[in-house]
This record gives C-alpha cells, sequence and structure tokens, in this order.
C-alpha cells in the first residue's frame, strides 16, 4: 500500500459510515411509517413480524456502524501519529486537513492563505516526506 493509499482509508472509511447513516435513517423511517391494521381490515400475524425483521436490522446496522466509528478513531489516532513525524508544521497541518479533515486543495490554500500551485506543490513534498520517515512506498 502506498503512502497515499494509506492516508486515503480515513476517507475511505468515513464515506461508508456515512452511507450505512443513510441507509439507517431510511430504515428508521420504514419502521415508523409501518401502518397498523384498520379495523376493518383482517389483521395478520406478518405485521408484527414485518416491524421486527425492520428493528433488527436497524439495531444490526447501528452496531456495524458504532464498530466502524471505533475503527475510523483509530485510524485518525493513527495517522496522525504518522504525520507528526513531518518535520514541518505546515505540512502536517496540509496532511491533516486533506487525509483527516477531508478539505480539498483548494480549500487548504484557501484556508492557509497560499496560492493552490503552492499547496499542490507542498503536498508532494510532504507525501514524499511522509513516505521517508513512515517508511513506505
Amino acid at each position: 500500500m502506498t503512502a497515499k493509499e494509506y492516508l486515503m482509508q480515513v476517507r475511505t472509511l468515513d464515506a461508508l459510515i456515512n452511507a450505512k447513516q443513510t441507509e439507517l435513517y431510511g430504515l428508521k423511517l420504514n419502521a415508523t411509517s409501518i401502518s397498523s391494521p384498520q379495523i376493518t381490515e383482517k389483521v395478520q400475524s406478518n405485521g408484527e413480524n414485518s416491524v421486527m425483521r425492520i428493528v433488527d436490522k436497524i439495531v444490526d446496522l447501528q452496531n456495524e456502524i458504532n464498530a466502524e466509528i471505533d475503527e475510523l478513531i483509530d485510524l485518525k489516532t493513527e495517522i496522525r501519529e504518522k504525520i507528526a513525524k513531518v518535520y514541518n508544521k505546515e505540512f502536517i497541518t496540509l496532511l491533516t486537513d486533506k487525509y483527516i479533515n477531508g478539505l480539498t486543495l483548494e480549500q487548504i490554500a484557501e484556508r492557509m492563505n497560499k496560492s493552490y500551485v503552492t499547496i499542490c506543490s507542498w503536498h508532494g513534498e510532504a507525501l514524499n516526506i511522509f513516505r521517508a520517515e513512515n517508511n513506505m512506498k
């Protein structure tokens, strides 16, 4: 795994968690929108089972999301420690904003009050130092 692939793990895991949270929201909407039978309708036993299946899915998905959030926190901590080995504070800020905070290089340039070209150049230098300090490809 290259240094860039290693650092991009945060974004990938964060996107997965967000997708699952969207799915969870949909399941919760389904669970709350299941209508109760009308008095004129024949009551079927599968209505309760349907609600229970959705509730089970909600609980399972919440557990998956919580486990992945724990994994994301651990990964961010590990990556922060490796980024800290980069000796230049501006490079540390750049790498943290890019790979942990998920900002684009354009946003980082604006935030750091530097030109986009400068940030692109620094990004390349910062990745090279990160690779060297952490013995990566």
